[in-house]
């Protein structure tokens, strides 16, 4: 059974479906995103930029320290706006760090799954110093975070290129 999934639950997107963020990662990360058009310009980290709650998107990460020439494809999806005071979104944008810590590890085959949330208590210290910790194995993050407060982004990164799925047999109920 799945879980409910947030967002927009109509195909008009309004205006207030659109949630700023601001993706960070080691010096000299450069980014850009999948468009109907095709890639984006590539712009170096910090990038800010608005996107539809609910909707997935994928980034192509570029400029990785000591891996001159690879270059990852993240998906990221914001799971919920944050509520900001009118007019001020774009001071309070939600924070995405890839370091380079998770890009050397989807580099090298893993599968880097970040969710990030916004505390229930914004009085309480962080879980950790860092601001990040890794689950149990077993143990599914989106609930973990939910546990600490409202997730509100989701990141996961993975060595897989992305595939051109034009004629492909799968998708025409073949074998």
């Amino acid at each position: 059974m799945r879980r409910p999934q947030p967002g927009p639950r109509s195909e008009s997107w309004l205006p207030e479906a659109v949630q700023p963020i601001e993706i960070r990662g080691p010096q000299g990360m450069q980014i850009s995103i999948e468009t109907a058009a095709g890639w984006s310009p590539v712009q170096a980290a910090p990038l800010r930029m608005g996107l539809v709650v609910g909707q997935p998107y994928r980034l192509r990460i570029t400029g990785i320290p000591q891996q001159e020439g690879r270059e990852l494809f993240p998906s990221i999806r914001v799971l919920a706006k944050l509520a900001a005071p009118p007019g001020t979104a774009w001071r309070f944008p939600v924070e995405i760090v890839l370091d380079e810590e998770d890009l050397t590890l989807a580099l090298a085959g893993s599968h880097v799954r970040r969710v990030v949330y916004s505390a229930c208590d914004p009085d309480l210290p962080d879980v950790t110093p860092e601001g990040w910790f890794d689950v149990h194995p077993g143990d599914d993050c989106l609930d973990v975070a939910s546990t600490l407060g409202d997730p509100v982004a989701e990141v996961i990164i993975g060595n897989r290129l992305p595939t051109d799925l034009v004629g492909v047999s799968w998708l025409e109920g073949g074998q």
